[in-house]
């Protein structure tokens, strides 16, 4: 009778931890369902903050534009050729913001067609062979895969390469030499896409955060800033040389992070090899059996 009644009390108490227990995890699941509803309408609220910042900057832009006459003085024309670069340059940090979060949340649609490796590269060195030439620095080509085209969302790839080789311009030094190069990939379905610096380089402790927003480290030797960051949240920090010359840079500063959800948005990949003061090379893989529609194959 007496052990009958012991057990009662221990299946008596078990039953009340696991009511508690109970509560305890519907309780739990509450707070995180309220934390995500949070979170997402916070990313809406951004998402909303940043498109209707769009509206205000064009309308900035056109005046600017407006004021742009024969009749105005020299110095009067620089301070509105800065302002205007200024301009778009926010305009395009406020579109790739856009762009990063359709990516995010799977929104983007790939506009698929046949890209020549060779000729985005060319059509990369002339954009900005103007900028590399303020450094002396020389911009080099070498394809050596047997891959001369893949299908890819040309905007997307395009402003890859441009992103990292603009953060190559942005890291090395005075003289310094970038490459960009294609290579064979690990399997026969993929191609690499590499620009190769010979930069200040980049801590290997970050070579895998440095994709993510606002990755931010400090780079020896550096002038012009005591924190350096390579991409992933640089706007126009530590950029070497004039005030024009570091608005025309200040597009780079999430190009990292919109270079890795486009790479993945083709089924690819990025990565990186850097050593301190002996420079970087990004690599980006992408698969060579993606079939762009309306071409007959699918």
């Amino acid at each position: 009778m007496v052990k009958k009644a012991k057990v009662d009390l221990l299946e008596e108490k078990i039953a009340e931890e696991k009511a508690e227990l109970l509560e305890a995890i519907e309780q739990k699941d509450c707070q995180i369902e309220t934390m995500t509803m949070r979170l997402e309408s916070s990313t809406d609220l951004t998402r909303m903050i940043i498109h209707d910042l769009k509206g205000p900057l064009a309308s900035i832009m056109a005046n600017l534009d407006l004021l742009m006459s024969p009749e105005i003085g020299r110095e009067e024309r620089e301070i509105l050729e800065t302002a205007i670069q200024g301009g778009n340059d926010l305009l395009n940090i406020i579109n790739t913001l856009l762009e990063i979060g359709k990516m995010e949340r799977g929104k983007l649609e790939l506009n698929l067609s046949i890209i020549n490796l060779a000729e985005l590269f060319k059509a990369t060195v002339a954009k900005l062979k103007s900028l590399a030439s303020q450094k002396n620095l020389a911009l080099e080509m070498d394809c050596r895969s047997k891959i001369s085209s893949v299908a890819a969302d040309a905007s997307l790839i395009e402003r890859i390469i441009f992103n990292l080789v603009m953060n190559a311009i942005k890291y090395t030094r005075e003289g310094g030499t970038i490459i960009l190069m294609t290579r064979d990939g690990s399997t026969k379905d993929t191609v690499l896409l590499a620009v190769s610096d010979t930069g200040v380089g980049i801590p290997r402790k970050f070579h895998q955060t440095i994709f993510d927003l606002y990755t931010q480290f400090h780079l020896p030797g550096e002038r012009h800033a005591d924190k350096q960051d390579c991409g992933a949240g640089a706007v126009n920090k530590g950029v070497a040389g004039t005030g024009h010359e570091r608005r025309r840079m200040a597009s780079v500063g999430i190009g990292l992070a919109f270079c890795k959800l486009a790479a993945e948005q083709h089924g690819g990949s990025i990565g990186v090899e850097s050593e301190l003061g002996k420079g970087s090379t990004f690599f980006v893989s992408l698969p060579t059996n993606l079939i762009p529609s309306g071409s007959g194959l699918i």
